[in-house]
């Protein structure tokens, strides 16, 4: 009788055989290549259809790392920021705004920012009280916008009614507003020779110099946003309290009042948007965050030093040509020898890679906050099976016509 480790060990080496069998045969590596070959001529295939656009919207609005905030509990066990206070400002008018900012002012907080940007003007009076709280005001933060043009490729600075009444402003455009979920935020901006912050970071600026000075230094052109907090997270009072007098006098003293419009019914999606919290991580239809819950989020993560580091691209290739060659290697095995079997071995292979490397890069994403793409290797693990079809049909028309050496050249099937 074998020793039991002799038992143990023969799977595993039955495994590992059929992985590495062909793994430095010359079809293999070419097989492989073709598969990035392929993905490389789809990409520079010009489409002026619309008839891909929801698949390339659905495919563009997902990301694996979805999962770590709506089923594994990403920023569930996050404490309460009591940094930041929220004043729902509903549906107030302009003078009804100037009263609530009025009111929070009274409290001494350390900053304040307004989420609301005023394109024309209306009623003279109102406007003329609301002039009079921005230019009285000078830790007051008003949002400003800009209106990308040709894709995004040029910016344009959006006019504000108040412009010349503000002490400070801060863009308030996020990445991906006008697509999808918002997941990144650009801190800085440049227009005509000028730089710009975000409203995010123009607040902590005021608020925490040196954690404005350590975004400053990273100075990346977009980052991660990490979410911690869901609107419960955080203080939020209504205006009309603050105005009438309910609210206890130190609420705001030396914190950062956000002033927006805030809504807590799940079913009402006015002024919200996607974000990776939301509990449909794929297919969402409801959108689940107020803006001004979103810059919250960024300024709490600003504050609280959580940059997500995103893995260059080349790394994500690399492991994209790791993971394809080593699956290229274990499918033709298979497919050469045991072919009865290929179909069934193959989609069961890619179900369980797809189910593994999905949640490596949860994981990393979860635990490290390390983004690593895996989209690319599960697109390449995803064609292996259908290009070695075309790589077999090439492969035998080379070693008919050239003599070209191939593991192809007699028939295992």
């Amino acid at each position: 009788m074998k020793p039991f480790h002799k038992h143990i060990g023969r799977p595993f080496k039955s495994v590992h055989i059929r992985i590495t069998k062909y793994l430095l045969e010359r079809d293999t590596m070419f097989a492989t290549a073709w598969v990035f070959i392929f993905i490389l001529m789809v990409g520079l295939i010009p489409l002026n259809t619309h008839f891909f656009d929801p698949i390339k919207l659905a495919l563009e609005d997902f990301d694996f790392n979805d999962i770590a905030y709506s089923k594994l509990g990403k920023g569930e066990d996050t404490k309460f920021d009591n940094r930041v206070v929220i004043v729902n400002i509903g549906h107030a008018d302009r003078e009804g705004m100037a009263m609530m900012i009025e009111a929070g002012a009274a409290q001494n907080p350390k900053v304040m920012g307004l989420d609301a940007f005023f394109e024309t003007e209306k009623d003279p009076h109102q406007d003329s009280v609301l002039r009079e709280v921005f230019e009285k005001n000078k830790n007051l933060v008003v949002i400003s916008r800009f209106k990308y043009l040709h894709h995004g490729e040029e910016i344009e600075l959006m006019e504000d009614h108040f412009q010349e009444s503000f002490a400070q402003q801060g863009f308030a455009n996020v990445v991906g507003e006008d697509r999808g979920s918002i997941r990144h935020f650009a801190p800085f901006e440049q227009y005509k020779g000028k730089e710009y912050n975000s409203f995010a970071a123009q607040l902590v600026k005021n608020y925490d110099p040196p954690k404005f000075e350590r975004l400053f230094k990273r100075h990346k052109e977009t980052e991660i946003i990490d979410y911690s907090r869901r609107t419960e997270k955080y203080l939020v009072v209504e205006g009309e309290d603050l105005m009438a007098g309910n609210i206890a006098d130190s609420t705001l003293t030396g914190k950062i009042v956000l002033f927006g419009y805030v809504n807590t019914n799940p079913n009402d999606i006015e002024d919200k948007v996607f974000t990776p919290m939301n509990e449909k991580f794929a297919g969402k239809s409801i959108p689940d965050m107020n803006g001004i819950v979103v810059h919250a989020n960024i300024i709490s993560q600003i504050l609280d030093g959580r940059y997500i580091k995103k893995l260059p691209s080349w790394v994500t290739w690399l492991v994209a040509i790791l993971v394809g060659w080593l699956h290229m290697s274990f499918f033709l095995h298979y497919y050469l020898e045991n072919h009865i079997w290929f179909h069934l071995v193959a989609k069961l292979a890619q179900l369980a890679s797809a189910i593994l490397f999905g949640f490596i890069g949860t994981y990393l994403f979860d635990r490290y906050r390390v983004k690593l793409d895996m989209s690319k290797t599960l697109v390449v693990i995803a064609l292996s099976v259908d290009i070695i079809y075309f790589y077999e049909a090439w492969a035998v028309w080379m070693h008919k016509k050239f003599n070209y050496k191939t593991v192809f050249h007699q028939k295992h099937h």
